[in-house]
C-alpha cells in the first residue's frame, strides 16, 4: 500500500514497466524512509541543505546526462524512449542560483562512486542506462508534492528553485504515461532488461546513500 493516494486511478503496471517497478520497489521504500528524505517530504530543509543536495545532483548529472545522451545515439531503444526533457543538469543550475547557493562541495563518497559506475556502464552497456532514466522520471511523480511543501516552507516564488524536482510542471502525468508506455514497447532480450533493473537499483542505492551522507544543517530562525 506504499502507492501514493492520487495514483489509485492509474492503470496496473505491466510488463516491463512491472518488473522494474516490483524489482526496486523495496529500495524505493527505503529510500523514502530515510531521514533526509523524510524531512524534505515534509518541507523541514533548510535552503542550505536543499542547495547542497543540488549539488552532489549536479555532480551526478555531469556525467548522467552526457550518458544517456550518448546512450541514445548509440542505441536506438534508448533513442525510442530519451528525450532531451529528461536532462536535468541546467535545470539544476538554475535551482542552484534561485537559491543563491554558490558553494559547490567535492561529490560525496556514493556521489563519487555512482559517477564512476554509470562510466563503467555507459561503456559496457548503453541499453542499461534505461534503468537510471525510469528511476529519474519515477521520481517527478513523488517530487512534484515534495516541490510544492518546499516552495510554501522555504517562501520561494512559483518557477523558482524547483526545476529539478518538477521538471514536466502541468505536463506530469502526460509526461510519466507516455514514459511507461515507450518501456514496454521497447525490444530488450530478458538479460538486458534485467541489466537495466541492475542499474535502476544502483540509482536508488545512490540516492539513498548520498541522502544518508548529507550534512545536516540548523536552520536559522532569527533571520528572513
Amino acid at each position: 500500500m506504499s502507492e501514493h493516494p492520487h495514483h489509485h486511478s492509474m492503470p496496473k503496471a505491466t510488463g516491463f514497466h512491472l518488473k522494474l517497478k516490483e524489482g526496486t520497489q523495496s529500495l524505493h521504500d527505503q529510500a523514502e524512509s530515510g531521514n533526509f528524505q523524510v524531512r524534505m517530504v515534509n518541507g523541514e530543509l533548510a535552503r542550505v541543505e536543499f542547495g547542497a543536495f543540488l549539488g552532489q545532483m549536479k555532480h551526478i548529472h555531469a556525467t548522467l546526462d552526457p550518458a544517456m545522451q550518448s546512450a541514445a545515439a548509440r542505441d536506438q531503444r534508448v533513442a525510442q524512449i530519451f528525450e532531451e526533457s529528461h536532462l536535468r543538469h541546467d535545470r539544476i543550475e538554475q535551482d542552484l542560483a534561485d537559491l543563491s547557493h554558490e558553494e559547490l562541495a567535492a561529490p560525496l563518497p556514493a556521489a563519487a562512486h555512482y559517477i564512476g559506475y554509470i562510466n563503467e556502464r555507459i561503456e559496457a552497456d548503453p541499453v542499461s542506462i534505461i534503468g537510471a532514466l525510469y528511476v529519474k522520471e519515477g521520481a517527478t511523480n513523488g517530487n512534484k508534492f515534495i516541490a510544492k511543501k518546499l516552495r510554501e516552507t522555504m517562501e520561494l516564488e512559483e518557477g523558482k528553485a524547483m526545476g529539478y524536482l518538477d521538471p514536466h510542471g502541468k505536463d506530469q502525468r502526460r509526461c510519466w504515461t507516455a514514459f511507461k508506455e515507450k518501456l514496454n514497447e521497447l525490444e530488450l532480450t530478458e538479460q538486458e532488461e534485467d541489466r537495466c533493473l541492475e542499474v535502476a537499483r544502483e540509482t536508488f542505492l545512490m540516492v539513498m546513500e548520498v541522502s544518508k551522507q548529507m550534512p545536516e544543517a540548523k536552520p536559522v530562525t532569527s533571520q528572513s
